[in-house]
C-alpha cells in the first residue's frame, strides 16, 4: 500500500509527463472458466529500449463488496516483490517479464478461482505514471449433473433427484413431454468452500410409464443450460428385469436348499436307526453272555453233588 501511495504522489508531481506517458488496455473485460488459466494485459508507452531497473508494475485486485484490495503482483527495480503478495495469489500469479521490454505488462493467473473475479488495477511507473482498470468475470458451467432415482416405500411414487455445481447460481426446470413440472420440484443450494453453488433439485410424482422426464440447469448470466433425462419406461423395465432375475435366482436356490434339507433329514434318520440297532445288539449280547454264565455255574454245582 505504501508503494501505491508513493506512485500516486509521483503521478501528481509529474502531471505534465502523464500527457506523454499512457497506459492502455486492449481488452477491458476478461471472462475465465473456473479452474482454467487467464492472462490480462495492459500496455505502456515505450521510447526505445526499456530499462527494467526504472520500471515499476503493480497489479491489484478488488472484489465487489470488499473494502480491502489484494496485491496480486508487484515488480520493481528489475525484480518481483514477493513478500507483499497476497496469500491467495502466491504460486498462481506471475508477470511475463520477457514482454516488459515490448511495453506489455501481462499478468497470468493459473487455476482460476471464483474469488479471483473482480476489478484489477494495472499501475505502471516508467518515466511517468498511469493506470487502467480491467474487469475479470469467472464462470463455472454446470457441466456434470448427478442423478438418482428412488421409490417411496408403501407409495406408488418415484423421486427424481438432480445435483450439480457451478457459478453463478442456476435455475432448475423440470418437464416431461407435455408439461412444465418446475412448480412441483423442491430446489435448494449451498455454497462450497471454493465459492461454487451446489444445487440440488428433487421432483416427487406418480409416474406415467409412457413419459420421459428432464431436469434443466439454466445459467441466466451465461445464457447456457445443461440437462439430464429420465425414462420411467426404462426404469420400470429395469425393475421388471431385476424382479425376473431375483425370481430365477430364488427358485433354484430354494429347491437346492430343500434337497439338502431332505438329504440331511434322511441321513439323520439312518444314523439314528443304526444307533438303535447297535444298542439292541449290545443288549442281546449282554443277555446271551449272562445266560451262558448262569448255565456254566449251574453245571458246575450239579457236578460237585454227583461226586
Amino acid at each position: 500500500m505504501f508503494q501505491i501511495l508513493t506512485i500516486l504522489l509521483l503521478e501528481t508531481q509529474f502531471s505534465m509527463v502523464l500527457v506523454l506517458f499512457t497506459v492502455e488496455v486492449p481488452q477491458q473485460l476478461y471472462i475465465a472458466e473456473y479452474g482454467s488459466n487467464v492472462t490480462m494485459e495492459c500496455r505502456f508507452t515505450v521510447n526505445g529500449s526499456v530499462d527494467l531497473g526504472l520500471l515499476t508494475v503493480f497489479w491489484e485486485q478488488k472484489r465487489q463488496g470488499s473494502l480491502k484490495p489484494k496485491e496480486v503482483y508487484a515488480f520493481r527495480n528489475g525484480k518481483a516483490l514477493c513478500p507483499s503478495q497476497h496469500p491467495d495469489y502466491i504460486g498462481r500469479a506471475s508477470l511475463l517479464h520477457s514482454e516488459l521490454m515490448l511495453g506489455r505488462a501481462i499478468l497470468q493467473i493459473t487455476d482460476v478461482k471464483i474469488t479471483d473475479a473482480g476489478s484489477y488495477l494495472c499501475l505502471i511507473d516508467y518515466q511517468g505514471v498511469d493506470y487502467k482498470y480491467i474487469a475479470l468475470k469467472v464462470r463455472a458451467s454446470y457441466k456434470t449433473i448427478n442423478t438418482q432415482v428412488m421409490r417411496i416405500p408403501g407409495e406408488d411414487k418415484l423421486v427424481f433427484m438432480c445435483q450439480s455445481e457451478g457459478f453463478p447460481l442456476a435455475e432448475v426446470f423440470w418437464q416431461n413431454e407435455n408439461f412444465n413440472l418446475s412448480g412441483s420440484a423442491n430446489t435448494t443450494y449451498t455454497l462450497t468452500a471454493d465459492g461454487l453453488y451446489n444445487v440440488t433439485s428433487i421432483l416427487t410424482f406418480k409416474p406415467n410409464t409412457s413419459e420421459n422426464y428432464t431436469c434443466v440447469f439454466w445459467n441466466k448470466e451465461l445464457n447456457g443450460e445443461t440437462s439430464a433425462h429420465f425414462s420411467t419406461l426404462a426404469l420400470i423395465s429395469t425393475q421388471y428385469t431385476g424382479q425376473k432375475f431375483l425370481i430365477s435366482l430364488i427358485i433354484p436356490t430354494c429347491v437346492t436348499v430343500a434337497v439338502l434339507l431332505s438329504a440331511l433329514i434322511i441321513f439323520q434318520k439312518r444314523k439314528s436307526f443304526k444307533n438303535e440297532q447297535h444298542e439292541k445288539g449290545d443288549d442281546f449280547n449282554s443277555q446271551t453272555e449272562a445266560l451262558y454264565l448262569s448255565t456254566v455255574t449251574a453245571s458246575r454245582d450239579s457236578g460237585s453233588v454227583d461226586l
